[in-house]
């Protein structure tokens, strides 16, 4: 694969992870678990939109990178726009007539920052990718291991934060309203655990090797 395929791959796997373990520790909670049921379809359909939107920012930090222009030259508004598009084709695919009204001067801030952030780690892994090396070695080369841990939890906790938004600008009759407000308090504060597992777990994982090398020469 080529770099933007690793990159989208990685990050695909990650927000899966992410939306999975949020899902599963909700359904932990008895109480709450009743009433996960019927967004179970529209959260996993939502992480699939979002990787989607993240794939746009990557593919333009990879393009931008190989002309050797910045964000200022990509447009921000533009990716913005972009995501907006995908978003609608999520709100068609999920036919729930209810979930139309996201205000995005509310959520502009957040998202620009999630493509900010984005944009900037794709552009920071590919100076520094090299032929034939894995996307492992490429992030050792370009942070320490609290650099990138730091890094995830801004991408993830950007996630959360847009989610957290988006949901308070939708706007649901009384019976609907009711059960999604019981589950958001829970869900947003286990995102935020989570998002903090992740970034630990993945830190270990892709400098555990150069770890145990150390190790084995002292």
């Amino acid at each position: 694969m080529n770099e933007l395929d690793v990159l989208d791959e990685k990050n695909r796997e990650m927000v899966h992870e992410f939306s999975s373990r949020c899902i599963g520790r909700i359904e932990g909670h008895a109480p709450l678990k009743a009433f996960l049921a019927p967004f179970h379809r529209f959260l996993e359909v939502n992480v699939e939109k979002e990787a989607d939107k993240d794939r746009l920012i990557i593919e333009c930090a990879v393009a931008a990178h190989h002309d050797g222009t910045d964000l200022r030259a990509v447009s921000r508004e533009e990716l913005f726009e972009e995501t907006k598009r995908v978003d609608a084709a999520f709100l068609k695919k999920v036919s729930i007539p209810l979930l139309t009204d996201v205000r995005y001067q509310d959520i502009a801030d957040i998202r620009n920052k999630r493509i900010d952030v984005l944009f900037g780690t794709v552009c920071d892994l590919m100076k520094n990718w090299k032929a034939h090396h894995s996307f492992s070695e490429t992030v050792r080369e370009t942070y320490s291991p609290e650099q990138f841990r730091k890094i995830i939890i801004d991408i993830l906790q950007l996630y959360r934060l847009e989610t957290m938004m988006v949901a308070a600008s939708i706007e649901l009759p009384f019976p609907v309203r009711k059960a999604k407000d019981r589950i958001e308090t829970k869900l947003y504060a286990v995102m935020e655990l989570v998002a903090e597992e992740i970034a630990r777990e993945y830190t270990e994982k892709i400098f555990a090797d150069v770890e145990i090398s150390c190790r084995g020469r002292t």
